[in-house]
């Protein structure tokens, strides 16, 4: 992939079917045949599923793929394909390196982590006030569980956005295969 100029990339991507087969690809993780992934593809441009497509939706789109699109895939060096079997799959190098839309941006946060230290350090402070450590000692009860519940709460609302937001990056390939 490396070694495609942006204007090739672009233009391999202008086609739907392409960016389909890319998905697909992607989302399987695996090889896939001819016939599913035209199955697939029938079925979104048709608004069904894949389970209503009519075979001659899906022939329709079969011979696209095999005829146009997988060739041009391949050649590309973005997917192999086997004609005997007609099993698709990504290459090794597309499956590591990917496009931007398969990757993440930035390493996604252990959430259990962070609600484990919380929990350690709620612990931490009971602990702290029972045995009556300096400064933990006048501490009221109350002023702990006010802590403690203010931090979780605070730490579910970061969750929140920040899963909010990373589901609106994975949807964004979404709008590129429409």
């Amino acid at each position: 992939m490396t070694d495609l100029s942006k204007d090739e990339l672009f233009r391999i991507l202008s086609n739907s079917r392409r960016r389909y087969i890319i998905y697909y690809l992607h989302e399987e993780g695996d090889e896939m045949s001819l016939k599913e992934l035209a199955a697939r593809i029938a079925a979104v441009e048709n608004g069904t599923a894949v389970e209503d497509v009519t075979d001659e939706e899906r022939q329709r789109v079969y011979i696209s793929l095999y005829q146009t699109h997988l060739p041009k895939l391949e050649e590309a060096g973005i997917v192999s394909y086997d004609d005997e079997e007609r099993m698709v799959e990504l290459t090794p190098q597309t499956a590591q390196e990917g496009f931007f839309w398969m990757h993440d941006e930035e390493p996604s946060r252990s959430w259990a982590t962070y609600y484990a230290i919380l929990g350690a350090v709620g612990w931490i402070l009971i602990a702290a006030r029972e045995f009556a450590l300096p400064v933990f000692a006048s501490l009221p009860w109350l002023a702990i569980a006010a802590f403690v519940s203010t931090a979780v709460l605070v730490l579910v609302v970061a969750q929140y956005f920040s899963e909010t937001r990373e589901q609106e990056t994975t949807d964004s390939f979404e709008s590129l295969i429409e």
